[in-house]
């Protein structure tokens, strides 16, 4: 039989805060990380798009510029986690959420060298629409669950468009699920430290 394990006092009061806050709404988002990776996303979306029809001539794929972006990313999200005042369940959550969505992409980038450049493109979309419908509904944010319906119709539209268009949709999926909810974020951030 399984033995429950004796809180310490410490662990009990980290504990009593987390469901405090969950319980409050607390939310402690800039929506700064969102809004660049969601600007980066669009920017090389375009670019693709651009050196894939020949109108310019890019020395490698646009989206290797990603690379720099997922550090400076990473650093903003360290940033907030520390001024954060309690990290929630739902924080939490949300957290995996996204690991699991980069996770994924990755794994969808392995589409590239099996020849299926423009495929991968769709499951990205699918992906980030199932990202984001956890998200919204974990969060609360309707904006978000509606905008995962979007993406899903869009990831199927894209089935269809397999040559270099489709990466306008990918950037029109970015808009929605990065930059908007961003600047929403942001506006309740600031709105938030405002009212302290």
């Amino acid at each position: 039989m399984h033995e429950e394990k004796e809180l310490t006092g410490e662990e009990s009061l980290k504990l009593i805060s987390r469901m405090i806050n969950e319980a409050r709404g607390y939310f402690y988002e800039s929506g700064l990380g969102a809004l660049v990776y969601g600007f980066a996303a669009v920017i090389c979306c375009i670019l693709s798009y651009f050196s894939e029809t020949g109108k310019i001539n890019f020395p490698f794929h646009p989206f290797y510029l990603m690379a720099p972006v997922f550090v400076l990313q990473g650093f903003i999200q360290y940033r907030e986690e520390k001024k954060k005042k309690a990290k929630t369940f739902t924080d939490e959550a949300i957290d995996y959420v996204w690991t699991g969505f980069f996770i994924a992409i990755l794994a969808a980038m392995c589409a590239g060298f099996a020849g299926i450049h423009y495929v991968q493109i769709s499951f990205v979309i699918i992906l980030a629409g199932l990202a984001s419908f956890l998200t919204g509904t974990l969060s609360k944010m309707r904006y978000l669950v509606v905008c995962s319906f979007v993406c899903w119709a869009a990831g199927i539209f894209s089935f269809f468009l397999q040559n270099p268009n489709i990466y306008l949709v990918l950037a029109f999926v970015a808009a929605l699920i990065w930059i908007v909810p961003g600047f929403i974020l942001n506006a309740y951030f600031k709105k938030q430290q405002h009212g302290r």
